[in-house]
C-alpha cells in the first residue's frame, strides 16, 4: 500500500460540491475464445475513481497548487477525505493536475481527477 504522504488542507472544500460522480476501474480480463467469452478478475481489489467538482477563491487555487506540487510532487497519496456516499475514510491519490476555470470575481471551477486506493484485504 502506497505511504501517506500528505492530508488534505482543511482550507479547501471537502466534499464534491455539485455534479460529481465515480466509476470504478474495470477489473475484469475477457479470453478470445471461440464461443462464450471466459471473464476472471484481473486484480482482487480495484480503485474507485472520483470526478470531484469544486469552487474556489483565488486563495484556495494557491493553496491546492502548492498541496498538489509541493507536497504531494504531484504523485503523492493523501487522506483526509470521506467518500461522499458512505462517508468513509479515503485515501487518494490525483490522476491529473487541477485545471481551472474562472467562473467570477475571485471564484474558480475546478473538478478534480481523483483515484480513491482500494483498501488492502487481506485472507
Amino acid at each position: 500500500m502506497p505511504v501517506v504522504v500528505g492530508t488534505w488542507p482543511g482550507s479547501l472544500p471537502s466534499s464534491p460540491q455539485w455534479g460529481g460522480g465515480e466509476s470504478r476501474e474495470s477489473n475484469v480480463i475477457r479470453s478470445q475464445n471461440a464461443g462464450p467469452k471466459k471473464m476472471r478478475r484481473r486484480y482482487t481489489a480495484t480503485s474507485i475513481i472520483h470526478q470531484w467538482p469544486i469552487t474556489l477563491t483565488a486563495a484556495q487555487v494557491a493553496t491546492l497548487e502548492t498541496f498538489f506540487r509541493t507536497t504531494l510532487s504531484e504523485v503523492g497519496v493523501f487522506d483526509g477525505l470521506n467518500h461522499p456516499r458512505s462517508g468513509a475514510a479515503m485515501e487518494c491519490r490525483f490522476r491529473a493536475a487541477p485545471a481551472y476555470s474562472n467562473i467570477g470575481p475571485d471564484a474558480y471551477r475546478t473538478v478534480l481527477q481523483l483515484e480513491e486506493l482500494p483498501t488492502p484485504s487481506f485472507p
